[in-house]
């Protein structure tokens, strides 16, 4: 091979690796993200002002 083929085999792996390492930290941020609002939802419904409500389900046939 080339040395420049060699060196642009190199640069496109090299850029396929940054991608790579940016999209997983990107999903990780997203995770934790939603991670954080769905621990805000449940510590904002255990203290609802009304925690009995919603808790029985009357049905008449």
């Amino acid at each position: 091979m080339e040395i420049g083929a060699l060196a642009s085999l190199a640069t496109l792996m090299q850029a396929q690796s940054l991608q790579q390492a940016v999209s997983t930290s990107v999903m990780k941020m997203e995770m934790d993200s939603a991670k954080q609002s769905a621990q805000a939802l449940i510590e904002m419904m255990e203290k609802s002002a009304l925690p009995h409500l919603g808790s029985q389900l009357d049905i008449i046939a």
